[in-house]
């Protein structure tokens, strides 16, 4: 049981007023308190001053929660299988040929567009295009191979 000081929840009372709740209400108080202390935070962050019914969509992104553990997981677990891809690049660019390889960089790392390469290289764009579909095509075997294993 926990003791609470009714004047501090309640503007009108004047003097101090003592009641003893159960430890479940008492952590429903505290929790309604925290999201309020948040919401005027988000309030200050946000430079909402105006009213929060303004827009229809104001009032929402102001109480917008944050990420679940849930949602945390699930980004953790697809930056994990992000960085195992590219950690595997230089073994998938392996399996590319030399011109294949050297094309597939240069259009998808150094964002180089296909008409500039077959200038660059002095071939018609149409060569390009097919050696980076074909040099996707072997590094997306690479890929199968390496991670089907596991």
């Amino acid at each position: 049981m926990k003791t609470i000081n009714l004047r501090w929840i309640y503007t009108h009372y004047r003097h101090d007023e003592f009641v003893e709740v159960s430890d479940e209400v008492w952590e429903a108080m505290r929790q309604a308190q925290r999201e309020m202390n948040n919401y005027e935070r988000r309030k200050v962050y946000h430079r909402a001053w105006y009213s929060l019914d303004a827009y229809s969509w104001t009032e929402n992104y102001a109480l917008e929660h944050g990420r679940s553990p849930e949602d945390i997981l699930v980004e953790r677990e697809e930056m994990t299988t992000r960085l195992r891809l590219i950690a595997a690049l230089p073994a998938a660019l392996a399996h590319a040929t030399p011109t294949q390889a050297r094309r597939v960089h240069a259009y998808y790392i150094a964002g180089i567009k296909q008409p500039e390469i077959s200038r660059i290289e002095g071939v018609h764009s149409s060569k390009v295009s097919v050696t980076i579909r074909r040099g996707l095509r072997n590094m997306r075997r690479c890929y199968d191979g390496l991670f089907q294993t596991e």
